[in-house]
């Protein structure tokens, strides 16, 4: 059976299930047999990413804050302080994309959100927020691949690096952009699974 027939469109996140467990995969995204479990630290997550989207556009974000305990006021203090220092370069924040492929005669699309776009001098930096861990590997992981590969396409520049920042630690890892056919060669052979 030629799964591509059933899906065509691929996330990060559904790259890496493929590429790690072709079963889990077809449960989750073909038969659709998977319990969405709920995280405390995914819906921290949500708030802070929609804090942060409308502190960026400029918008009054007082009635959020009052959803913030704490320990979530004093990270977003902090946080604000890195958002202000480079407010100058942002350009768009939950920026979601679809990308058009070929692979043998078929098309299949590649989907995500950067969380937000900034661009200094001539670089594009695709932010993407984390609330747990940064990536182990940052250039390796799926979702830099997807990510950098997609922004190639979208604006038409290698220079572009992806920044993953640690809401809570406030740390950074950066991924430069490194080539178009390394990671489409990753990509379709994650993809070629499904054949």
């Amino acid at each position: 059976m030629n799964i591509l027939k059933k899906i065509d469109t691929f996330s990060a996140n559904s790259l890496k299930i493929l590429e790690n467990d072709l079963e889990e995969f077809k449960n989750k995204y073909i038969y659709n047999l998977f319990i969405n479990k709920k995280d405390k630290r995914a819906d921290l997550g949500q708030k802070f990413h929609n804090l942060i989207c409308a502190y960026l556009k400029g918008f009054d974000v007082s009635k959020i804050m009052l959803e913030l305990n704490e320990q979530e006021k004093n990270i977003w203090q902090n946080l604000k302080t890195i958002l202000n220092d480079n407010k100058d370069n942002f350009i768009k924040c939950e920026y979601s994309f679809l990308i058009k492929e070929d692979l043998n005669n078929k098309n299949y699309f590649l989907t995500g959100r950067f969380d937000a776009i900034y661009k200094e001098n001539d670089e594009y930096i695709i932010y993407d927020w984390k609330t747990l861990n940064l990536p182990k590997n940052p250039a390796d992981d799926l979702q830099s691949v997807v990510y950098l590969y997609c922004a190639n396409k979208i604006f038409n520049t290698t220079t572009i690096k992806m920044r993953y920042l640690s809401i809570e630690k406030l740390n950074f890892v950066d991924v430069l952009f490194s080539d178009t056919q390394i990671y489409k060669n990753r990509i379709d052979n994650i993809i070629k699974k499904l054949h």
